[in-house]
């Protein structure tokens, strides 16, 4: 539950950023932006907000902010600008819902508790995914993205995700809407579809996935009828850090560190002096 910032706060708040939202009034936020330094840990607990249920245990949303922090890090490196910084934190945020509010204050406490620590691969800010529920496994990057550059998110055990009332799936689509034939021609080592043959086309697994709005690329599928039935184990592309699982962590003593420590075996948290990044 997302709470209203209090009326002394917002009037103490509003006197300290008057000239700022001046120039924002005036230029616009990009603008407004341009003219302070960005503190990432200040727009944090949104980000996160958008990324894992306040439900979860603490540990599991500390999680979730060292993997954000990490990937937002990531982007600034990448974009070299302030505006492509800005692009990705609206993405996040969407501020026209939540620039005045403040989410649950475990998304705070979370961001607070893991101030400035980041993942590392060998020195080098890594992409960092995650998913909901994996099938049981995650996913090795190498074999994703065919590439051993991604190497270092290793395909790891998360058999508590087994246990989600979500783990299995079941989506029907009708015949007309699929092709005359349908086959799995390529599996990864954790089952998911990396290739089908339709209609003698080869399509990639994880795009069929989205474009069909399945809940996993690890799936079977069975005629039924005049409708085809996808039945999808876990929710999501099935990389990096399993939100399900982690938590399941969590709940049984497990610190954040130790949870990615467990899904990102190869990757390091380390602590940056500098939160201004831009």
């Amino acid at each position: 539950m997302k709470k209203k910032i209090p009326a002394f706060f917002t009037g103490a708040l509003l006197f300290m950023l008057f000239p700022y939202l001046i120039t924002i009034l005036i230029n616009g936020l990009e603008t407004g932006l341009l003219n302070r330094p960005l503190d990432v840990e200040a727009f944090l607990p949104g980000i996160v907000s958008k990324q894992i249920s306040s439900d979860c245990e603490l540990e599991t949303v500390k999680s979730q902010a060292v993997i954000a922090r990490s990937n937002l890090y990531r982007k600034i490196r990448e974009e070299k600008d302030i505006a492509g910084v800005l692009k990705v934190l609206r993405e996040s945020l969407d501020l026209s819902e939540d620039y005045w509010c403040i989410p649950d204050e475990i998304y705070e406490q979370a961001v607070k508790e893991t101030e400035g620590q980041v993942l590392f691969y060998e020195g080098e800010l890594k992409l960092v995914p995650y998913h909901e529920i994996s099938s049981g496994q995650t996913r090795s990057g190498a074999e994703v993205f065919h590439d051993d550059s991604y190497s270092y998110l290793k395909s790891v055990d998360s058999s508590a995700d087994k246990q989600s009332a979500d783990y299995l799936n079941s989506t029907y689509i009708p015949q007309q809407q699929m092709p005359q034939e349908l086959e799995v021609s390529g599996r990864d080592s954790s089952g998911y579809v990396v290739s089908l043959l339709a209609d003698d086309h080869a399509l990639e697994g994880e795009a069929f996935r989205q474009g069909m709005r399945l809940s996993s690329a690890n799936f079977t599928i069975q005629k039924v009828g005049d409708k085809y039935r996808f039945l999808c184990k876990g929710r999501g592309h099935g990389l990096g850090f399993s939100q399900y699982g982690g938590n399941e962590m969590a709940k049984a003593g497990s610190t954040y560190q130790e949870i990615l420590e467990t899904y990102f075996p190869l990757m390091e948290i380390e602590q940056v002096s500098d939160t201004y990044w831009v």
